[in-house]
This record gives structure tokens, C-alpha cells and sequence, in this order.
């Protein structure tokens, strides 16, 4: 079960770094339906954002919008700790289903906004949507999908995207494992078994970075959300 959690890890860190967000959206369904519980899922993610963001931050530092970077973590922070506490509240069952459900009404929703952009500039999005991500990091393991939603709205270059995204996910990914760990429910196990993991997960996200910066985001955003979309429909239906 570790080894067939290695390689889809390995192929959410792929399509993370291809993509700039979507480690939670493959990686989160598809250990689910492997058999790991929640909370070994949504620290696995966190841990394998911080690992594999610490690098495309520093390689795309100059790119950095340090004030939109900055609305995004801080309004993160009372999502994180909200959404640490709905993991208590609620049984595995509701959180599988609920998971699947934002999975692929996510993916629908970045496929729809790049094919229909709509501009909408209001001040407060940006924190709503870093309070939104981290609500569902700390709940799911979804961290990415609202701050991505809103940079794939606002049409950001790619390498700015790239850029603010990892800084977010370093910094958010961080808080939210020291969130887990004051409320118990940080996952040693998951510890373990990410540190197996790394080699793979840092090679397969190296490689999707310096695919997704070089040939044309569509074709690896479409891969990455038709993947993600079928992977939330499954887990649904096995809830």
C-alpha cells in the first residue's frame, strides 16, 4: 500500500508542477480510494506542498506579487483553523463524498474559467479565496483550488502564477501542519511514509515544472483537469 501510495503521490507531484496547483486535486481522491484514511491525506498533501513549492518559489522569486501573495496566506489563516476543526464534526463517510464533490466541481470550474474568462476585480477576493483554500487544506487537503481559481479568472502570466502559488502553498501548507498537530490531528504515519515518498515526489514535480513553463499550459491544464474531474466522480460514487 506504501509503494501504490509513492506512485500516486508521485503522479500528483507530476501534475502539480505542471499545472501550478493540482497536487490536492489528483492526489486527494486517489489515495482516498487507495485506502488511506483522511487525516494521513491531508497531511500527506500538506507536507508534499511545502516539499515540492520551496523550489519553484526560489526559482520564480522575481515573479512574486508580494502584496496579492500576501492577502492570499493571510486570509488562509482563519480558514486553516476552521477547517481543522469540520474534520472533528464530521464522519469519514460525509468528508469522502464532500471531497469528490469539490474535486470535480473544481476541476468544471477552472476548465469553465479559462474558457470563459470573466473579469471581476473586487479587493476582497483575494483573501476569500486564501480563507477558502485553506478551509478545504486543513478539511480535505484541497488547498490550491480557490487561490487557482482566482489567478486563472484574473488571467495571471504563468510564471507569476507558478510563483504566487508556491509561496502560498509553502507558507499555508506550513501553518496548516502546525494547526493539525495543536488540535491531534497531525499524521505521524503519513510523516513516515511522505519521507519514503520524497525522492519520487521531487523528481516527478521538478519534471512537471519544467514541462508546464516550456510547451502550452491548455494542454497540460486539460490533462490535469480531466484527470482530476473523473478521479472526483469516482470517489463520490465510492463514498
Amino acid at each position: 500500500m506504501v509503494v501504490l501510495g509513492g506512485f500516486l503521490a508521485a503522479f500528483a507531484a507530476f501534475l502539480a508542477g505542471a499545472s501550478g496547483f493540482g497536487l490536492g486535486l489528483t492526489a486527494t481522491p486517489a489515495l482516498l480510494l487507495a485506502g488511506f484514511s483522511l487525516t494521513f491525506v491531508v497531511t500527506a498533501n500538506l507536507l508534499i506542498s511545502v516539499a515540492t513549492r520551496i523550489s519553484v518559489a526560489w526559482r520564480f522569486r522575481s515573479h512574486v506579487q508580494p502584496r496579492r501573495a500576501l492577502l492570499l496566506i493571510g486570509g488562509a489563516v482563519p480558514g486553516l483553523y476552521l477547517g481543522s476543526r469540520t474534520t472533528g464534526a464530521l464522519n469519514t463517510h460525509d468528508l469522502k463524498a464532500g471531497a469528490g464533490v469539490i474535486v470535480a466541481v473544481g476541476a468544471l470550474a477552472l476548465a469553465w474559467t479559462e474558457r470563459r474568462p470573466i473579469v471581476i476585480r473586487l479587493r476582497f477576493l483575494t483573501p476569500l479565496a486564501g480563507f477558502c483554500g485553506g478551509f478545504l487544506g486543513t478539511s480535505t487537503g484541497l488547498i490550491g483550488i480557490p487561490p487557482a481559481l482566482l489567478l486563472t479568472q484574473r488571467r495571471v502570466a504563468t510564471r507569476a502564477f507558478f510563483a504566487d502559488l508556491a509561496v502560498y502553498f509553502v507558507a499555508t501548507s506550513s501553518i496548516g501542519l502546525g494547526v493539525l498537530a495543536i488540535d491531534g490531528r497531525f499524521s505521524g504515519v503519513a510523516t513516515r511514509d511522505t519521507l519514503y515518498w520524497l525522492p519520487g515526489v521531487i523528481a516527478a514535480n521538478l519534471l512537471g515544472t519544467s514541462l508546464g513553463v516550456r510547451l502550452p499550459d491548455e494542454l497540460f491544464r486539460r490533462f490535469a483537469l480531466s484527470v482530476a474531474f473523473i478521479a472526483g466522480v469516482v470517489t463520490v460514487v465510492t463514498a
